[in-house]
């Protein structure tokens, strides 16, 4: 026995130290190519949508990687190593619908509009000042995305190399926001191509051993209860059903505003890129989704003692050699930095171009670009207090997204595809939305879907008051919407 637990000992440090060095070596390349892509820069244009230049390969990459980040490989296989897949609709299967719905109805619309921000299409569509009402619902959506990805980064640091939570959390903000601050939108496409490929290689790894281990997938799946595997509800309620469907549209809609989103659509060369990228990153989503959510599930048979937390870093632990162990997080971190650059990007991009213009109308384009970089440390900054305080990374990411679907999923989908959408409907429809959303928060229990219920009332709400106040909030320089 105590050789056993010496060679586990020994067999740890080696895995820490490989784990280290692969950690050192990452941090340096995420560093090189920042500075760069830096040399690319040279207006908001270039940092916030990398020029529209964006072809095929690095437009379908940025967005997978974007979204695939912390949420979905810590996130997704820890919820449903406890929930199964019915624990996960909302990420991949939710938000890989997001993709696709975006790429179908929105990509091309958004692209001859020749904007950079999505907060851009509001001032456009509704007017100045309500533009600026809706940049500020971004900011705690983005703050709680970032935090979820940070705090990733420290627990997956924690439990393998032996660093701190709170000094591994630093140590990922300081790196993300050196390369966003000086790469901006170059600087994420590029790191997304080189962390989209090491994680997708690293799951394609461990998902047959841990399968061959078991038996193969037939029989490891025979050793897992079969509601784990089930898709939809059987024999629920209505309000289970209501549940179930919040799931699919807490991000498939909810994430539809994302700065992020918009701006990779924007990035793309042509609308015909912008819109075949999104769905068929939206496809690849929820085909290598499934990896982490399986991989998860799984688990259950492979880790019988675990709690589920860390599940993904036990599997690799377990059945990887220390130097793919190190792969293995070193693709981990790669989602998580991807997401994380994605994460500050969006909103420093909304400060420096909306909300800096609509206090300062003449602003220069150097004080815009000023103003995105300096937004970076400062909101990264924001971010790391809020993920110090906060434990459950899917969920963080979830909520986050709650707000958009309650608050900006109406205004936007109405302002494309209904022209009969006014300026005074969509803000009613936002504040009616938020309010719904927070007084079932606080007063109806988990129990009622209350992203569902606040969705529903904003556009209730914003139909009815486009109704009643005519077309005197329409605007005329957008172009035509993009359905009746």
């Amino acid at each position: 026995m105590r050789m056993l637990q010496h060679g586990r000992a020994e067999r740890m440090t080696q895995a820490q130290s490989s784990i280290a060095t692969a950690v050192a070596g990452y941090m340096v390349v995420m560093l090189f190519i920042g500075w760069w892509a830096s040399r690319r820069v040279k207006d908001t244009k270039d940092y916030i949508i990398a020029g529209g230049r964006l072809g095929w390969a690095l437009s379908i990459g940025t967005i997978f990687a974007t979204w695939f980040g912390a949420e979905t490989c810590m996130g997704s296989s820890a919820t449903a190593f406890r929930e199964g897949i019915l624990g996960v609709i909302a990420d991949p299967f939710g938000a890989g619908l997001c993709l696709i719905i975006a790429g179908f109805f929105f990509a091309g619309y958004f692209k001859r509009l020749q904007v950079e921000t999505v907060v851009d299409f509001f001032r456009l569509r509704y007017g100045s000042r309500v533009s600026w009402f809706f940049s500020v619902f971004y900011l705690p959506v983005y703050l709680g995305w970032i935090g979820a990805q940070l705090l990733a980064f420290g627990y997956i640091l924690h439990s393998l190399a032996g660093i701190p939570v709170p000094s591994a959390v630093a140590l990922a903000t300081g790196v993300v926001v050196v390369y966003t601050f000086a790469g901006g939108m170059w600087a994420d496409t590029m790191t997304d191509l080189v962390q989209c490929g090491i994680l997708v290689v690293s799951l394609l790894i461990l998902f047959p051993i841990l399968v061959k281990d078991l038996g193969g997938f037939s029989a490891a799946k025979a050793t897992v209860p079969a509601e784990f595997f089930h898709f939809y509800p059987r024999d629920a309620s209505v309000l289970s059903w209501l549940t179930y469907l919040q799931a699919w549209m807490i991000v498939g809609l909810g994430s539809l505003p994302a700065q992020d989103l918009f701006q990779r659509m924007m990035s793309a060369r042509s609308s015909s890129i912008a819109r075949w990228s999104s769905i068929s990153a939206g496809i690849l989503y929820i085909g290598f989704g499934l990896l982490p959510v399986t991989l998860g599930i799984l688990a259950r048979t492979a880790l019988p003692e675990s709690s589920g937390d860390r599940v993904l870093i036990e599997l690799a632990l377990k059945y990887l050699s220390p130097w793919l162990v190190a792969v293995m997080i070193g693709a981990l971190l790669s989602a998580i930095m991807s997401s994380a650059d994605s994460a500050i990007l969006a909103p420093a991009s909304i400060i420096g171009k909306n909300i800096v213009t609509a206090i300062r109308p003449n602003a220069s384009e150097e004080l815009q670009l000023a103003w995105c970089r300096a937004s970076v440390p400062i909101l990264t900054g924001l971010s790391l207090i809020l993920a110090l305080c906060f434990q459950n990374i899917y969920q963080l990411c979830v909520e986050a997204w709650g707000f958009l679907l309650v608050g900006l999923a109406a205004p936007l989908i109405a302002g494309v595809h209904w022209k009969k959408t006014t300026s005074a409907g969509a803000v009613a429809g936002a504040v009616a939305g938020v309010a719904v959303w927070l007084f079932l928060r606080l007063f109806a229990g988990e129990a009622i879907p209350h992203n569902l219920f606040g969705f529903a009332a904003s556009y209730a709400v914003l139909m009815v008051v486009s109704a009643a106040t005519g077309r005197r909030g329409a605007r005329r320089s957008t172009p035509a919407p993009a359905a009746g």
